[in-house]
């Protein structure tokens, strides 16, 4: 059973065939939501329970989408960062205008625990990852660039993110291990190590509840932690 009182009817994912968006499908269909599933890859999903559709498309086909999205809860982007072709630069503008015209406003979206929000104070891992960061550059090697281009879309209300509601969760090193809940902070790093499952159950968690609204919680695993 899920720690989390609240839980969605239906949701929308994209990104499923990744390492996090598998861990948020499990977990989904492990607590009985029914999931939108949205790939241009629906061999990949071969095995999903009944509760689970699979739509195929691309995701800047904004008709599909707004069709796939529509009586769904919120819409779960798994996404990554591959900086050769910028999945979340390309694809996110069509997911946020094909969720507004279908009536959906929660958006969950997963980034680096390196990345920083505005006015945010470095941590022990940030100050550890940043100088490395930052000699990646000079060659041209930004591991950031689409987390925070995501980030400060959803900030500014930009890109198509305008009326957009959202959660941005920050995750390291992902592992398979057991669920056993999520620990999360609004600004401090807990343990490096996260479960899929127990990622995936914050963000359906994220879906129905507004207590993350507009925040980038650090995500690990670990005794849930509230925000007083």
């Amino acid at each position: 059973m899920s720690t989390n009182v609240a839980t969605p009817d239906n949701v929308a994912i994209i990104g499923a065939s990744g390492t996090y968006g598998k861990g948020i499908l499990a977990r989904a269909e492990e607590i009985g939501v029914k999931v939108v599933v949205v790939t241009r890859s629906p061999h990949k999903f071969q095995d999903v329970k009944p509760t689970t559709t699979v739509v195929e498309t691309q995701l800047d086909e904004e008709e599909k989408l707004k069709d796939a999205f529509t009586g769904c809860d919120g819409v779960i982007s798994a996404l990554g960062d591959n900086r050769k072709k910028p999945p979340k630069t390309h694809c996110l503008p069509h997911v946020w205008k094909a969720m507004k015209a279908s009536g959906v406003t929660k958006y969950v979206g997963v980034a680096s625990g390196a990345m920083m929000m505005p006015g945010e104070t470095r941590g022990g891992f940030q100050r550890t990852v940043h100088p490395l960061l930052s000699v990646l550059k000079f060659f041209s090697i930004d591991l950031l660039e689409q987390n925070e281009w995501e980030r400060d879309s959803l900030l500014m209300g930009k890109n198509g993110a305008d009326g957009i509601t959202w959660v941005i969760t920050r995750v390291v090193r992902p592992t398979q291990t057991p669920f056993v809940g999520a620990y999360v902070h609004k600004d401090k790093r807990g343990p490096i190590n996260c479960s899929i499952y127990d990622h995936g159950d914050f963000c359906l968690y994220c879906v129905a509840s507004g207590e993350w609204d507009k925040l980038a919680p650090h995500v690990s695993s670990g005794q849930q932690v509230k925000e007083k």
